[in-house]
């Protein structure tokens, strides 16, 4: 586990990103501000010039899922592989063998689920043609049989669930201590920030590895239930032709962004969109 500002692994990333020795990275995008709406490439090449872990999210309410969002994370593995990344940590992945979060080599069998969805087996394809391997890092639990399956749905499990999770990416990123992860999580786990009673994976992760990771939340737009939120659709109104210049999708560091999205809590940076759909 890499401790806070100072581990052997991170002090070398940062030394080979100071130098511009990240494979594909230029040196100059590496140590110039990201201002304004920037392509999606930008946003994930400038959060690996930061820090070595970038998580990233798709939009997904049950199996109903925002296909825009697994769309724009192929565009995000090419990017960060441009950046040297070479390994991708995802929630969905099931485990190859206990207690071993990894590497795989391969798509994992159709059972069912996320990765039956044509969409995610095209973003984890992405990854292994390019050679990547990739990470599960899942809290693994397994209910006792007379288990009541409302306790699952409640806040100390979804916490519990949170934390195991965290645990389980500082295993992945000790495997290869000073090389950049790209994670893939599902809608708000990735947060830094304690939101009530909920504290979110991201939260967990950058007090257990002393990494702050570099958080990038694509699903601020996504229509989860009924009709867009009113500020949403006034915020689309206003980013037509930026939208459309960028193909419909365009990024910007939180600080930078509009003032409905310049306090979202826990993320650095936001993906806007006009596809906000889940089907």
């Amino acid at each position: 586990m890499l401790a806070s500002g100072g581990g052997a692994g991170l002090s070398e990333w940062h030394l080979r990103r100071v130098r511009g020795h990240i494979v594909g990275l230029n040196p100059l995008t590496a140590e110039v501000a990201v201002e304004g709406w920037r392509p999606v490439e930008d946003v994930v090449q400038w959060g690996f010039a930061q820090q070595p872990v970038v998580m990233a999210n798709e939009a997904h309410n049950g199996l109903a899922r925002c296909v825009r969002t697994r769309e724009v994370g192929v565009r995000m593995i090419e990017a960060a592989h441009q950046a040297g990344v070479r390994r991708l940590a995802m929630e969905a992945l099931p485990w190859p063998a206990p207690d071993t979060p990894g590497p795989v080599w391969a798509i994992p069998p159709d059972q069912g689920g996320y990765l039956a969805q044509p969409d995610m087996r095209r973003l984890i394809g992405a990854a292994l043609e390019l050679g990547w391997s990739l990470w599960a890092y899942e809290a693994v639990f397994e209910p006792a049989a007379d288990a009541d399956p409302a306790e699952m749905l409640g806040m100390e499990f979804t916490n519990w669930r949170e934390r195991g999770q965290a645990r389980n990416l500082c295993q992945v990123l000790a495997a290869a201590a000073g090389e950049p992860l790209l994670v893939w999580c599902g809608n708000g786990h990735a947060g830094k920030q304690a939101i009530g009673e909920w504290v979110p994976m991201g939260w967990h992760f950058r007090g257990m590895s002393g990494t702050d990771p570099f958080v990038i939340d694509q699903a601020v737009t996504v229509t989860f239930t009924g009709k867009p939120q009113r500020w949403v659709r006034a915020l689309l109104a206003t980013l037509g032709e930026t939208l459309a210049a960028y193909g419909g999708t365009a990024g910007i560091l939180r600080d930078h962004a509009p003032s409905s999205l310049n306090g979202w809590p826990g993320v650095d940076a936001v993906m806007v969109s006009t596809d906000n759909t889940l089907t």
